[in-house]
């Protein structure tokens, strides 16, 4: 640069430095976009991309679901609507895990984190964010997945329970009994209230659904509060000797193929079985070994994890980490940093 480019050079400066704050700002907007016209910002394109997926039929109001909202001017360079039933406004990340973020170039690099099952302090440590902030946008994501619509099951079902401790992970005051370090044991022999029993159902298609449910024995009112919604399509249940599930699938007019595994009866007719639910107990459970322990209050927020982990492979979901994350931001999820933390053990009513 020449000394006369250097000398106009600090007079621009200088002339900027005097100009009131908002031309400031204004003439920065201005040099930005004539300057780097063809690069948006990471949270345009996200934002554009979502906007596709989640307002291809109708603007839909995500306070009160009134589908005839209308685009209501801009705000930071992001569209805006008005809902006319509520009066209310919003925009394209509203009720998303992406509403008010500050790091939406990291959001990428967090996807393949969670893919991979990082701990919250190895991802913390890799995208150069705080624990907490991790930790929210997890559960966010999570919390998010788990409001997408499950397909009902057809053909043969298999449906089982697994139990894990009880856990109340994170939690600083305990009350009713000492903490227990790296898991513990219970305090009382078999199935009891210390123990968490989560429904596995899988058919033969692998479509796989798997809850929370109670603690301690399932009953046939748990039962059917998880899974009448999806065995219309279902021709034969297939359980082991638990009197629930007979009970269950006799409510719900599924015929119902019993196998007594405590008398080595694993197989009938070749293709009764449970043996695909019980393979998916234990991967599950190797899974979760990794995060030493789950607070229970999180435990339907892991078996989402899990379930998309298990159906698409690892490798399928890193290279598909944009497409989950959009489809994340689909349903209305509220979820907020406070509503997080104050997250309750809750069982499906």
């Amino acid at each position: 640069m020449s000394s006369a480019e250097e000398l106009s050079l600090q007079k621009i400066l200088h002339s900027v430095q005097e100009m009131r704050p908002d031309l400031q700002k204004q003439l920065f907007a201005e040099l930005k976009k004539r300057l780097y016209p063809e690069i948006p910002s990471a949270m345009t394109q996200m934002s554009e991309e979502i906007r596709e997926a989640r307002f291809k039929k109708s603007f839909t109001c995500p306070h009160c679901g009134h589908d005839k909202a209308t685009r209501y001017g801009t705000q930071n360079g992001n569209q805006r609507y008005r809902c006319p039933a509520c009066a209310k406004l919003f925009n394209d990340l509203t009720c998303t895990p992406l509403r008010g973020t500050h790091y939406p170039e990291k959001w990428l690099p967090f996807m393949e984190c969670l893919v991979k099952g990082l701990s919250l302090r190895k991802c913390a440590e890799k995208l150069g964010i705080c624990l907490s902030t991790v930790f929210v946008w997890r559960h966010k994501v999570l919390a998010a997945l788990r409001r997408l619509e499950l397909p009902s099951f057809e053909g043969i079902l298999e449906v089982d329970e697994t139990y894990i401790l009880y856990s109340e992970k994170g939690r600083r005051h305990i009350e009713g009994r000492m903490p227990r370090k790296r898991g513990g044991k219970a305090s009382k022999r078999g199935l009891s209230n210390e123990q968490v029993c989560i429904v596995v159902a899988r058919d033969r298609k692998e479509e796989t659904h798997a809850q929370v449910a109670c603690t301690g024995q399932i009953s046939k009112a748990q039962a059917k509060a998880i899974l009448d919604p999806y065995v219309s399509a279902v021709s034969h249940l297939c359980s082991d000797a638990n009197g629930t599930w007979r009970a269950f699938a006799g409510d719900a007019k599924v015929p119902h193929v019993e196998l007594n595994l405590s008398q080595k009866v694993r197989v009938k007719r070749r293709i009764y079985h449970v043996q695909n639910v019980n393979a998916y107990h234990k991967r599950l459970k190797d899974w979760l070994h990794r995060f030493c322990g789950v607070a229970s209050k999180f435990l339907d927020n892991y078996l989402i994890w899990f379930r998309f982990v298990d159906a698409h492979g690892m490798e399928a979901m890193v290279a598909k980490r944009r497409e989950l994350l959009i489809d994340a931001c689909q349903p209305v999820s509220p979820e907020t940093y406070l509503r997080i933390k104050q997250t309750e053990f809750a069982l499906p009513v």
